[in-house]
């Protein structure tokens, strides 16, 4: 039998539950699956995945995640914001904080409810990996990189017809191509694209549908749109679920840039679980 406090956090409609587990009470398996039964939406919390945070020799604290489907990620845009502020907050870490995650040291800077990310670098001589699927008679160009996680970036042109439905079948049909993505891949298409701004629809991998919002994504599609001529930075990228900034130099001459996201990230509740067995019984709000 386990008792579990826990905070709901979401930053722009990607939703997290949030657990402290500085004291090492749970285990990585144990973790896990607390993520599949308390993400379901209709049988227990609900969200997109679980937050974990932990404690770092080397940092102020380590971020973990872990999707809703029980696999553990490397990063999270939306998340890492969210966890960024629950530990200012809590006074775990101060407003200007550095965090480790999987994908290596993450830097935050918080100011009430918006929260901006030094997401590192991203090399732009490994983003041009291009290449096309056939998809129904279609050939669906896309580019393919690497923003703390791995994103496929669909452009505009090549999804102007296609419904809802059109793009989750080939967001499918893309994430289970194990031979040319052996590590998985999330979908971000690009919906449209104006100079200043990009909306944007992305199909995560671990939740296996679309989400809210996807701070990685935005990224990733900030970057793919720069590297296309169809944007300039700062982006303002559009989800479903809200506005994610994302910011780096205007220079393609680089071989490297280091890239910035701004987005909101919010306290929902806390909650807790006096006793919760295996199916995850027993919630109180």
């Amino acid at each position: 039998m386990l008792s579990l406090e826990f905070t709901k956090m979401q930053g722009n409609g990607n939703d997290f539950i949030l657990v402290d587990n500085r004291a090492n009470r749970f285990s990585s398996k144990t973790l896990s699956r607390l993520a599949v039964e308390l993400c379901h939406r209709r049988q227990s919390v609900g969200a997109d995945g679980l937050l974990v945070i932990e404690k770092s020799p080397k940092a102020d604290f380590a971020m973990r995640l872990f999707n809703s489907d029980g696999s553990e990620a490397q990063m999270c845009g939306n998340g890492a914001r969210c966890i960024a502020r629950y530990a200012c907050e809590k006074g775990i870490a101060p407003r200007e904080t550095a965090f480790s995650t999987k994908a290596g040291l993450v830097r935050a800077k918080v100011a009430q409810d918006l929260v901006t990310l030094d997401m590192g670098t991203v090399d732009l001589g490994e983003v041009g990996r291009k290449g096309t699927f056939s998809f129904e008679g279609e050939e669906i160009s896309y580019t393919h990189l690497v923003a703390g996680v791995p994103h496929t970036v669909i452009f505009p042109q090549d999804i102007r017809e296609k419904t809802e439905t059109d793009l989750r079948r080939l967001a499918q049909t893309i994430q289970a191509d194990g031979k040319r993505f052996p590590q998985g891949t999330n979908v971000n298409f690009i919906t449209e694209a104006k100079e200043e701004f990009l909306r944007v629809m992305t199909f995560e991998r671990g939740v296996r549908d679309f989400t809210l919002s996807c701070g990685t994504g935005s990224a990733a599609s900030a970057i793919a749109a720069w590297l296309e001529g169809l944007v300039k930075p700062p982006v303002i990228v559009i989800n479903l679920g809200g506005t994610n900034t994302v910011d780096f130099p205007d220079e393609r001459s680089l071989a490297t840039i280091s890239v910035k996201l701004t987005g909101k990230a919010e306290f929902v509740y806390e909650g807790h679980i006096p006793e919760m067995e295996t199916e995850g019984k027993g919630i109180e709000g």
